[in-house]
């Protein structure tokens, strides 16, 4: 390979895109919106409504024509899709709303109340919401779930250049375009590439450039089938048919990725637990104050209570604080850095939650790991600590005390900060809320008692 990959660094990075003229479109006597969102990608618009107030999400919706507020639509929460298009117009609502792919035009109806959804498919044709409910009789993971009807077709006989000035003249509804499925009395019966299309002689009739007898699926097919058989013949779309090989419509490879990259993500996280189940429906600006209270407030009574803890090991060393003074200048450093420490790996296990790369039963193999980890940052900071302790003149005892401290609390932390999110996550706890208030309470106090603890063994003065 021509270049390493980073094992810690992230397996995945969506750039933040530069919205900043959008902003200022958003703003009275800014510059025109609809001509700002034209330079824009609308999957950077569509993440970025979860953050805009309904007004503005509105207006982004009713500055864009309809393809481009399908994309917008079609990249955003399906809470937030479903709140921005019953403030539209029904018509406006079911014109943008025909273009999202049938799957996700289903989640954000299904985010509405029945009146609410009676409205928005008024704005529908007769023949998309027809179509629409001819999806929902089919089983989530089927390929009519993503199935499109707005696709290149023609019938036998027609020329190349027809069939191009057919894509031209529906160049604003047709949505699958890779491929030109051509029909013979409304069946299938060959399909023509587009790029094959456009270097071919325009007089040709489309017959004699078509590939005979495509592939296609059933619309009761499971998605991965569909998934596996673009994957196999590296296709770009695939056509489904009824038994009797009428042409129904055609699955973009795009839609089957964003159906398979959402069923996993989703899953991943529930397994994870990383966001639990509020979180990982709703985006951050949309959980309700009164749930995100109630979601932390009892781990932190719990926690607040446990950080008395530390209260409690200084007291009960109180006598040899006295001995001892220089032992209290450490102690912001020892918990210090076993609370940083133990913060790494509980981030770094989480992640790996999240990512399925961990999983409940690797509980053995994270803590050996880690474990490890511990160790060999120990050696290297009770150095440092060593080094910083003589700087100040406190004595070799007392260094090497801080030294060993340091050592012992690493390793800890560690082992703590691998067990706490996995065992968070066996329990259905979410890890993300209690990992890291519970590493910290816990290195605080444990951290101080170890470091007392090892000064009665290597401080003369108090090892009596």
């Amino acid at each position: 390979m021509s270049a390493s990959v980073d094992e810690e660094g992230p397996k995945t990075a969506i750039p933040l895109a530069d919205l900043s003229e959008l902003e200022k479109a958003l703003r009275p006597r800014g510059p025109d919106l609809a001509a700002v969102l034209k330079k824009l990608r609308p999957a950077d618009v569509g993440r970025d409504l979860s953050r805009r107030t309904v007004r503005e999400g509105v207006s982004i919706l009713q500055a864009a024509d309809d393809r481009r507020g399908a994309a917008i639509l079609r990249a955003a929460h399906h809470g937030v899709a479903a709140k921005l298009v019953t403030e539209l117009e029904p018509k406006r609502a079911g014109d943008i709303l025909a273009r999202v792919p049938t799957e996700q035009r289903a989640a954000v109806l299904a985010q509405l109340e029945s009146k609410q959804q009676e409205a928005l498919e008024q704005g529908l044709s007769p023949e998309a919401h027809a179509f629409m409910h001819w999806t929902r009789s089919f089983p989530e993971g089927a390929v009519a779930r993503v199935l499109s009807q707005s696709i290149w077709r023609c019938e036998e006989g027609t020329t190349v250049g027809g069939a191009l000035e057919m894509l031209r003249a529906g160049g604003d509804h047709i949505e699958v375009a890779p491929n030109l499925y051509v029909t013979k009395d409304g069946k299938l019966t060959g399909v023509l590439p587009l790029r094959e299309a456009a270097v071919g002689n325009p007089n040709d009739k489309v017959e004699d450039l078509m590939t005979r007898g495509p592939i296609s699926v059933r619309p009761d097919a499971e998605l991965s089938a569909a998934a596996e058989i673009i994957q196999t013949h590296d296709f770009l779309s695939l056509p489904a048919t009824d038994a009797d090989g009428k042409l129904l419509g055609a699955v973009r490879v795009d839609d089957l990725l964003d159906s398979a990259l959402e069923r996993a993500g989703t899953g991943a996280l529930n397994q994870g637990g990383v966001a639990g189940k509020v979180a990982a429906a709703v985006p951050y600006f949309m959980v309700p104050l009164h749930k995100v209270v109630r979601s932390r407030i009892t781990w932190l009574i719990l926690l607040f209570v446990a950080e008395t803890l530390t209260g409690t090991v200084l007291r009960a060393f109180e006598d040899e604080l006295a001995k001892v003074v220089a032992l209290s200048f450490f102690v912001p450093l020892i918990i210090g850095t076993g609370g940083n420490a133990g913060s790494q790996t509980v981030s770094t296990i989480i992640r790996a939650l999240a990512l399925g790369e961990v999983r409940t039963r690797d509980v053995f193999r994270v803590l050996g790991k880690e474990v490890v980890t511990g160790v060999v940052l120990g050696l290297l900071l009770g150095l440092i600590a060593f080094g910083r302790a003589q700087m100040w003149g406190v004595g070799p005892e007392l260094g090497l005390c801080v030294a060993i401290t340091i050592f012992v609390v690493c390793v800890w932390a560690n082992t703590v900060g691998s067990l706490i999110p996995i065992g968070a996550h066996a329990l259905k706890i979410d890890p993300t809320v209690v990992s890291g208030p519970m590493i910290t309470t816990l290195v605080d106090a444990s951290g101080l008692f170890i470091y007392l603890s090892v000064a009665h063994v290597t401080i003369k003065a108090l090892a009596t």
